[in-house]
């Protein structure tokens, strides 16, 4: 297994408690085995000063700042103006924002309402979005036409129709794909993958969640990045090498990160 790729993990919850006994460890790990950086994507107001202070502290960490769809009773319309506030002391994306219908289907209004607003504040500081979306593509792709958002961003853990990848990517939009993409039963998720250009291609975990085949019963890690990157390079038939070479370059580009 290769164990030497510089690789971004494009998406990674490490502010979440689950690993609060072994976050300077697998840091330690992940910047040893040649990982270049980690996106740390808030869902909630009231972590964003934690993830601030994690990632000033840590060179291989860089902060999102968003409000998540599933924890709509966690947010409130005061939040907007502190994420605006929050958002001017630097950060690579709003993120993670977005819809979920699967879950949550009884507040979408709600949803739409709060999307839209923090699509228009990544609008004024000119920054990408990083997107959650659950069986809501065709409701997403409609918002971002009506809001003419141009900043383009990540469509984290994609797992539309290919029909929709190309129309996200077409509005300028990454497609980040992970531990889901490990199962051998996913294969409507790995012909998209072989499908879209490699211009569209980032790789995640979603840690602590979306366990890879090789772990499912475990909490997810952004270590296990590099064994996702061989099982993903064999499903399109390249060298891992050059599959997180790719994604690297891609996440750089969209986040505006040095690659």
């Amino acid at each position: 297994m290769t164990r030497t790729l510089p690789i971004i993990d494009s998406h990674c919850h490490l502010d979440f408690p689950v690993f609060d006994h072994n976050r300077e460890q697998l840091i330690a790990q992940c910047s040893q085995a040649g990982m270049k950086a980690i996106i740390v994507p808030g869902v909630v107001q009231a972590t964003w000063s934690n993830i601030q202070a994690l990632c000033k502290d840590t060179p291989l960490l860089y902060p999102a700042y968003g409000m998540h769809p599933c924890f709509m009773e966690q947010h409130s319309q005061h939040h907007l103006p502190l994420l605006d506030a929050q958002l001017e002391q630097g950060a690579l994306a709003v993120g993670e924002i977005g819809l979920d219908i699967f879950h949550h289907s009884e507040n979408l209004e709600q949803q739409l309402a709060l999307f839209r607003a923090q699509l228009v504040i990544a609008q004024n500081h000119d920054l990408p979005v990083i997107i959650h979306c659950r069986k809501a593509h065709d409701v997403m792709l409609k918002t971002l036409r009506e809001v003419s958002f141009k900043a383009g961003g990540i469509m984290h853990a994609f797992s539309g129709s290919l029909q929709q990848a190309e129309r996200f990517i077409e509005l300028g939009f990454k497609l980040g794909f992970g531990g889901a993409a490990t199962y051998e039963r996913a294969q409507k998720l790995r012909k998209i993958l072989m499908a879209v250009p490699d211009s569209a291609i980032v790789l995640e975990t979603d840690s602590p969640d979306i366990p890879p085949a090789f772990a499912r019963h475990q909490p997810n890690s952004p270590y296990n990045l590099f064994r996702i990157t061989d099982i993903l390079a064999q499903v399109k038939g390249c060298e891992p090498a050059t599959l997180a070479r790719l994604s690297t370059q891609n996440v750089s580009q969209i986040l505006d990160l040095p690659s």
